[in-house]
């Protein structure tokens, strides 16, 4: 849709009533905010999975596909990149050139990418995925008790959870304040599960589901 809506831009023919409200019965015209549902479903969709990035992975893409439709228009000779169109981006907005645009989108998109992997590292400290992965690490369940405040968005707790071999363990971390209305799990050494320097707590994306 975003491709659509740029790579047709120039041939859409808008009629205006005089008074600044202006309409087009095509398609190209209505593609951006066809393209902003799209997005929003395409962020719903891949939400669980990419998590905190979610939101920047979808702004991104939405940018790059506007600002190639610009470039597959200026290739197929339908604009120039000093061609000013009026391109309704939601609102009317004119007085830019293709490659004014060109240099919008692609802000947007670094915007977007920098938005993406803030949300990416957030959400990899915060399931601690990378731990999880490792074979010299274990998960288990734990519940959380003796909050204590760190600051703002931190603060110390009893991690408490029970590790393969059956044994109930009791060890200091400090975690993110979310944490406490979530279901949380340990992610400890098998080896040294008492640990406290090599105990996190992870929050999970997805509720644990508990079979009874």
């Amino acid at each position: 849709m975003w491709h659509i809506s740029t790579y047709d831009a120039s041939t859409v023919q808008w009629f205006c009533d005089g008074t600044g409200s202006c309409a087009s019965d095509q398609f190209a015209s209505v593609a951006p905010l066809v393209g902003i549902g799209s997005a929003v479903l395409l962020g719903i969709l891949s939400s669980r999975f990419l998590q905190r990035a979610t939101a920047g992975v979808v702004i991104m893409f939405c940018a790059v596909a506007a600002a190639v439709g610009w470039y597959d228009a200026v290739a197929a000779g339908r604009v120039a990149y000093a061609t000013v169109t009026d391109f309704h981006l939601v609102l009317p907005i004119v007085d830019l050139s293709a490659s004014g645009w060109l240099t919008f989108l692609w802000s947007v998109a670094g915007a977007g990418c920098l938005a993406a992997c803030w949300g990416a590292a957030v959400s990899v400290r915060r399931t601690a995925v990378l731990r999880r992965l490792s074979r010299r690490y274990t998960t288990a369940e734990a519940k959380l008790e003796g909050w204590r405040t760190v600051s703002r968005s931190y603060g110390e707790a009893v991690v408490v959870f029970t590790d393969a071999g059956g044994l109930e363990h009791q060890v200091s971390a400090v975690v993110e304040r979310i944490a406490l209305d979530r279901p949380v799990l340990a992610v400890y050494d098998a080896d040294r599960p008492a640990d406290p320097d090599r105990t996190r707590v992870a929050v999970p994306r997805k509720r644990l589901l508990r079979i009874s």
